[in-house]
């Protein structure tokens, strides 16, 4: 499994990267101060990189760290692409707090060849390929009681339509669960949905490598997946809650007009209108 040499040289960055100077902030993003590159951020970022280079000929990098702007997500249909999310939650990393990981997803010409997800703080790593999967170590699971959390993830600086979609989904949330749960990384919140100890994770125009690794991991463990892809977006929501899962595609549709469609199969499909 050639993703399983990337996961190792992922987990020996962690082990290696545990000082003071991995914390230090290179630049805030669009003055967003939850939004940060650390150093950790880059060496993950050039290890991906360099992975790409001698494991992976003729397949591209798409990182959130590395210059994408001119490209259209369309391009995804065609070729070899590795998208990464080197570091998901770098803020807490900086802040010394839990919760963050590596992401990243092999595609092929529009299909999920497979994906690698690395959790330091759970002594975890998850590789899918060639329809196996690998763990570190075996999932502890649990099991949610009759009303479980709901982790929701969503960006800052939202327009008025997604505002009111957001205010729903939230009123919705408090209704249907025991409360919702955000801690600043979608790595971590679907990792504990694959683990049982949320009900549902909802991100609402989340970046794409902030989630895209989890569609085939969470596919195997049997957690519906309905997702909804434009330009480097991606809107989800992972559950086995048939109700809850109906109605946030009700909110979504209604008051935003974004149709989920079930993840199925690997291939992905991208809203190019």
């Amino acid at each position: 499994m050639t993703l399983l040499n990337l996961a190792a040289r992922v987990c020996n960055t962690f082990t290696i990267s545990s000082s003071q100077h991995s914390r230090t902030v290179q630049k805030v993003k669009e003055n967003q101060y939850r939004d940060v590159v650390t150093n950790l951020d880059m060496t993950l970022h050039h290890v991906s990189e360099q992975f790409v280079n001698e494991r992976l000929p003729g397949c591209k990098l798409i990182s959130e760290e590395g210059d994408h702007a001119e490209i259209s997500s369309e391009v995804l249909r065609d070729g070899e692409w590795l998208i990464v999310d080197p570091l998901d939650g770098s803020n807490n990393h900086v802040m010394g707090m839990p919760n963050y990981g590596y992401m990243a997803a092999h595609l092929s010409h529009g299909s999920l060849a497979g994906a690698v997800v690395v959790l330091p703080e759970e002594n975890q790593y998850i590789v899918i390929q060639d329809q196996r999967i690998l763990f570190a170590q075996p999932l502890p699971l649990r099991e949610n009681g009759e009303f479980g959390t709901v982790y929701y993830a969503y960006p800052p600086n939202q327009g008025t339509p997604a505002r009111q979609a957001r205010n729903a989904l939230i009123d919705l949330i408090d209704s249907n669960s025991a409360g919702m749960y955000r801690y600043g990384s979608a790595c971590a919140g679907l990792y504990q949905v694959l683990c049982g100890r949320h009900v549902a994770f909802i991100g609402h125009q989340i970046r794409l490598w902030d989630a895209i690794a989890f569609l085939p991991i969470l596919k195997s463990a049997n957690i519906n997946v309905m997702y909804y892809i434009k330009e480097w977006e991606i809107t989800l929501v992972a559950s086995n809650e048939e109700g809850l899962v109906e109605n946030v595609a009700k909110i979504l549709k209604n008051e935003q007009g974004i149709i989920l469609q079930k993840f199925v199969d690997s291939e992905i499909r991208v809203d190019a209108s």
